[in-house]
């Protein structure tokens, strides 16, 4: 303090400094929030799967050919069910959260919430063909690719700030996951987001449909796959019977 009750400019920074890394809020309220978001963008997915009136007489016919939206639902179902499932294990290895962080989940949740307009341009262009096909799957494509990155980048912004994190510090919560709050290390972390770029160029120089599939796949690997951070393992050993497995 300078004489007269005026801040030094260095003790005024410092102060701020200090004001900013104490700006921490609890994790609580972002949680439900994010919560709402994806069960609403999951929820609006469905829309798309409609059947017109006059359709009903060879109705057989009519959801047969409506195979495009179930494709397109059934992938974005599984995408935003792994983002949340990644969100979700993101979430349980912190404490607090902070602005910066606050910011990147606003805007994974802006991706998120956007991701079924995507998904019902894709599943029309499906039923057209042609040029817009090949439009709406790297449309898609890239929807989905930004998602990943800003799930990514939250990721990463919360690892590397240890006093947001449960317990242990930034170094630990990198290399040395524990089994309550596993992580993918490496280059696992970024794999779904290079099957989807190569997917997206799969679209544009090969075949568009397959390109489908490939996120479809992709989908299915962030929620099934065993070893992906905070997803569901494929053990159906509850399905055989106990006395069977006895010796």
């Amino acid at each position: 303090m300078a004489a007269g009750g005026e801040v030094t400019p260095g003790r005024a920074a410092a102060d701020a400094g200090n004001a900013t890394e104490t700006v921490r809020w609890d994790k609580g309220r972002v949680e439900i929030f994010s919560d709402g978001v994806f069960a609403i963008a999951i929820t609006l997915l469905v829309l798309d799967i409609t059947v017109a009136p006059s359709d009903y007489d060879h109705l057989r016919s009519a959801l047969a050919h409506e195979w495009p939206a179930y494709l397109a639902y059934v992938t974005s179902f599984l995408t935003v069910g792994s983002v949340w499932i990644a969100h979700h294990s993101l979430f349980s290895r912190l404490r607090f959260i902070d602005p910066v962080l606050l910011r990147l989940n606003l805007l994974l949740l802006m991706t998120a919430a956007f991701l079924p307009f995507p998904t019902s341009v894709l599943a029309q262009a499906l039923h057209h063909g042609g040029g817009a096909e090949r439009t709406a799957v790297v449309f898609y494509g890239a929807a989905a690719v930004l998602i990943e990155l800003l799930l990514r980048a939250a990721d990463q912004y919360a690892s590397s700030r240890s006093e947001l994190q449960v317990h242990g510090t930034a170094t630990e919560a990198v290399t040395e996951p524990t089994a309550a709050h596993p992580r993918l290390t490496g280059w696992r972390r970024w794999a779904s987001t290079l099957l989807y770029a190569a997917g997206i160029l799969f679209a544009v120089f090969l075949f568009p449909r397959v390109a489908v599939v490939g996120y479809l796949a992709v989908g299915i690997r962030s929620v099934f796959v065993a070893g992906s951070a905070g997803r569901l393992s494929l053990n159906f050993g509850w399905l055989i019977p106990k006395r069977w497995t006895r010796s």
